[in-house]
């Protein structure tokens, strides 16, 4: 039967001496150091109140050791996944959790700084390789260890994973770019998680989505982790029965009951002895799920209730496991009465954070077509259209001259933006769900990542304006100084930021992709009409015209106006026949009179350079906080 704590004596002896072999153990694999820390939990309960109280998790006490791999099974809704979140202390936004976790027998360890998290969903920077990403991961988790040291850390984590055939494989995206198989990427994710070294790995249904030769390779290598005195719990769908026989530990949970806890090869004949007999040709892991299965919208649910609750009640009253039970109430494990102060985590600094995310942002804009070639082409192909469109049909003073000329201008100021805007609409939702897990894991801040990923948009979103400036500015004949083309490439550029600022802050205050272009259209719209070409500013009706202010459209096309005329003015005093046109009213105008029709005025010329900076930074804070509350908001 059972030994002392609910396990075998012959299990517990070997269990006991795990400490005293890593002490002694020599290697320069840093995967074989481990301290080994039992995890156990007592009383573990978990209600939501909204929008009726409801039990998740009904008193649940349980342990898992080192050297094993426990399994948590149970039908859905059986509350596996709920009782990890518990027991790691994340994920339990809305949910009341009542009881205690245990690390190490001890009460004051943090189960963050010993345990690892590898969760379902393969969330990766889908352009980088294998070993940019964990260069990453490494230079965010291993602080103060040298880059030949970290470098090494890689290595061995990539061999001891079955990692380094593809090492300098692209990473991919399942349906979007071909890159790293599912079985590999499972590993991937184990990886980074392995960098750490931690104690204590959870998993959250790590078999999912692999076929079941890669599932067994999975369960292997976890398998083999834990025999480095590791303690290892995961969640596990529908395992084969091979994979489920070859468990050290399942934990079966139904309707949020312990149901059962102990070697897999005990719990038919627990199961047994309720009367529930297993099929022959049934594999034992799939019947046990069935038997402790719920289904709500069935008539047969209070049927289905009282299975449960025997089960349940068995496990907890049965000659069978009634001891096993007991003590499971009372142990609270080993391995850190001599403290853990020397394996506590290390995490880089904001600085530190700043350049790794820098760097992967850089690479992935590099290999991203849709923002780096694709993006130059169409500035390209817009330079030259605009400049084609107006082709040296600005004649300066001319009534047609200067609407040519102002319709360029504005042209360019409209294509800094749109193409701009809806460009970087895609900043948060692609990222989001990677930033979630990265921040909450505590591998860097939001701040860090923030910065970071606005910084490597710049030269893109720089580098294309001046290039269709550069184009059309001279195809369209503007004012031909290289002072006035300088100015408007700098004026340029600061629209150009405007509208990137503008669109991450809506990216990140809008809860999806779809929200934020349905809003990024009308606002636009809006803008431009206040503009200053389509309408004059001076004689909007004051209930609209405020919003004129608020339209970076106005203060770029101003201030290019201004530059261009300023420039033209310039050119009038050093050109004769330029100087007997001014005085020919009846088909010439002052660069005063050019202005004026659109309300503008030279002397708002660094006010409109001012106001331009003032955007930026202003739709850049306001970004920044979105993505802060929402990130925090799904904790």
């Amino acid at each position: 039967m059972q030994g002392s704590s609910g396990f075998n004596s012959s299990e517990t002896d070997a269990l006991l001496g795990i400490k005293e072999n890593i002490k002694n153990y020599s290697s320069t694999n840093f995967l074989h150091e481990i301290l080994p820390l039992t995890l156990s939990w007592h009383n573990i309960r978990v209600t939501r109140k909204k929008p009726t109280t409801s039990v998740i998790l009904d008193n649940l006490n349980g342990c898992a050791l080192p050297n094993e791999v426990v399994a948590l099974m149970g039908a859905s809704g059986a509350g596996k996944t709920t009782l990890l979140n518990s027991l790691m202390n994340r994920n339990l936004k809305g949910l009341n959790v009542e009881g205690e976790v245990i690390v190490g027998g001890r009460h004051d360890i943090k189960i963050g700084d010993v345990s690892g998290y590898i969760q379902q969903d393969e969330l990766f920077m889908p352009t980088l390789t294998v070993y940019e990403h964990l260069m990453v991961q490494a230079g965010i988790r291993l602080a103060g260890l040298s880059n030949e040291d970290i470098k090494n850390r890689i290595v061995e984590v990539m061999d001891e994973l079955g990692l380094t055939k593809c090492r300098n494989s692209i990473i991919g995206l399942s349906g979007v770019k071909k890159g790293i198989s599912g079985g590999e990427a499972k590993r991937l994710m184990v990886a980074c998680v392995l960098l750490d070294n931690p104690s204590i790995l959870f998993l959250d249904e790590p078999t999912t989505g692999l076929d079941s030769h890669m599932a067994q390779s999975l369960m292997n290598s976890l398998q083999k982790l834990a025999k480095d005195g590791r303690t290892i719990v995961a969640t596990i769908h529908q395992p084969s029965s091979k994979i489920f026989n070859a468990l050290d530990k399942v934990i079966f949970l139904g309707d949020g009951k312990l149901a059962y806890l102990g070697p897999p090869n005990e719990v038919l004949p627990f199961f047994d002895s309720l009367e529930l007999v297993c099929p022959d040709d049934y594999n034992p892991a799939d019947y046990i799920i069935d038997i402790l299965a719920i289904d709500r919208q069935n008539d047969n649910e209070s049927v289905a209730l009282e299975r449960v609750h025997k089960v349940s009640k068995g496990f907890t009253e049965s000659n069978f496991t009634k001891a096993t039970y007991e003590e499971l109430k009372t142990f609270n494990g080993y391995g850190a009465e001599n403290g853990i102060d020397g394996n506590k985590r290390r995490r880089a600094s904001w600085f530190q954070q700043f350049r790794l995310l820098l760097k992967r942002s850089l690479i992935d804009n590099k290999r991203n077509p849709a923002l780096s070639r694709a993006k130059f082409i169409q500035k390209i192909i817009m330079g030259l259209f605009i400049g084609l469109l107006y082709l040296n049909s600005t004649k300066y003073f001319e009534d047609s001259g200067v609407k040519n000329t102002n319709g360029a201008l504005f042209f360019i100021v409209s294509e800094l933006t749109y193409s701009t805007l809806f460009g970087i609409l895609t900043f948060m939702p692609a990222d989001f769900p990677l930033v979630v897990r990265e921040h909450f894991d505590g591998l860097y801040c939001v701040s860090a990542y923030f910065f970071a990923r606005i910084i490597s948009y710049m030269p893109i979103f720089i580098l294309d304006g001046v290039f269709m400036v550069s184009i059309s500015y001279w195809l369209a004949g503007l004012v031909p100084t290289f002072q006035n083309f300088i100015i408007s490439i700098g004026i340029s550029i600061l629209i150009e930021q405007t509208a990137a600022a503008f669109g991450v802050m809506l990216s990140t205050i809008s809860p999806s992709y779809a929200v934020a272009i349905s809003i990024a259209g009308p606002l636009l719209s809006i803008l431009s009409l206040t503009g200053g070409l389509f309408a004059n500013g001076d004689e909007l009706p004051s209930f609209i015209s405020w919003t004129q202010y608020l339209s970076w459209f106005k203060y770029g096309f101003e201030a290019m106006a201004i530059n261009q005329w300023r420039g033209v003015e310039t050119l009038w005093k050093n050109d004769k026949s330029l100087q007997d046109c001014l005085g020919n009213f009846d088909h010439c105008e002052s660069p005063a009179k050019v202005l004026e029709q659109y309300a503008f005025k030279e002397e708002n010329f660094l006010g409109d350079i001012f106001a331009m900076i003032i955007f930026i930074f202003g739709f850049y804070i306001i970004g920044f906080i979105g993505l802060y509350i929402r990130v925090n908001r799904n904790r």
